[in-house]
């Protein structure tokens, strides 16, 4: 049985200056001096991975993707990731805390559509814009590296540009054009992911929108083409695999802790979802 996913803090990486809330160091670099980075673990922290050299696959949350050059890839604290890179792999990863987004940008961190989102992929390919990309992160990792007054503040301004542009030309590749129904969604999911262990009726959600469960249903078709109850059941399974994977859990505490009294229900429920049993999918994912 596998055991619990390790959990990363900034502190966790080589030479990483205490009580400093950012992190940056180069990909190829992460991977000769951090022992086991590539096995399946999570953050505590947001982190921003640029491709600029290379191939392999990167799971994130059960989906893999190709990885290939100018690609970059958002993670979101929790999110549980692994990769297989190529030994000529080159690129950059940049950690940073919330609280050293939010301090100066507020909530603008929760609104990026590649952050907080099961709906949308955590992943930017850029080829057009590698220059772009190739300069912020090589200013980046030039301030970084090489310590000047308000560092932090500087630095904060560089992942801000990143993050700013990385989110227009994501944007611009979405076929949505009601921004207030797009913020809608964000909204339903942010409390999605901080209350799907407890709340666990849409209505619930809606009432705490200040919508009707109709119109909240409604605006969830209307943009992703799924109900508000695939995504509420969509957020509970992506748990369920993780609690099959990293953890020794039985399957019936794990469908209690999702809020399934009757393990029987539970698992035709994940079936349904997954086309497997949960143990089908343990054992799967763990031999």
């Amino acid at each position: 049985m596998a055991s619990s996913v390790p959990v990363y803090k900034l502190q966790a990486f080589p030479h990483h200056e205490p009580n400093t809330l950012f992190y940056m160091t180069r990909l190829e670099k992460l991977v000769q001096e951090f022992k086991g980075i590539d096995k399946p673990h999570s953050h505590t922290f947001y982190l921003l991975m640029w491709i600029i050299k290379g191939s392999g696959t990167h799971t994130i949350d059960f989906k893999t993707y190709s990885i290939a050059p100018y690609q970059l890839y958002f993670l979101t604290p929790g999110q549980v990731h692994s990769w297989h890179l190529s030994d000529d792999i080159e690129g950059f990863n940049l950690f940073f805390e919330a609280n050293f987004f939010r301090s100066r940008f507020g909530n603008r961190l929760f609104q990026y559509p590649f952050f907080h989102s099961h709906q949308h992929q955590p992943l930017l390919a850029v080829a057009g814009s590698s220059g772009l990309f190739r300069d912020l992160f090589r200013y980046a990792w030039q301030e970084y590296e090489a310590p000047q007054p308000n560092r932090p503040e500087v630095f904060l301004s560089y992942v801000h540009l990143l993050l700013e542009t990385a989110s227009r030309l994501y944007t611009e590749r979405q076929t949505v054009t009601d921004a207030n129904l797009f913020d809608r969604i964000r909204q339903y999911e942010e409390l999605l992911e901080q209350q799907f262990l407890t709340v666990r009726e849409v209505s619930d959600y809606a009432e705490q929108m200040h919508l009707t469960p109709n119109y909240l249903n409604h605006i969830c078709k209307k943009v992703l083409g799924k109900t508000a109850s695939q995504l509420l059941h969509e957020r509970q399974v992506i748990e369920a695999q993780r609690l099959l994977t990293h953890t020794a859990q039985s399957v019936k505490e794990i469908g209690f802790l999702l809020g399934f009294e009757d393990p029987s229900y539970f698992v035709r429920f994940f079936k349904k979802h997954t086309r497997r049993t949960p143990a089908e999918f343990r054992q799967a994912m763990t031999t």
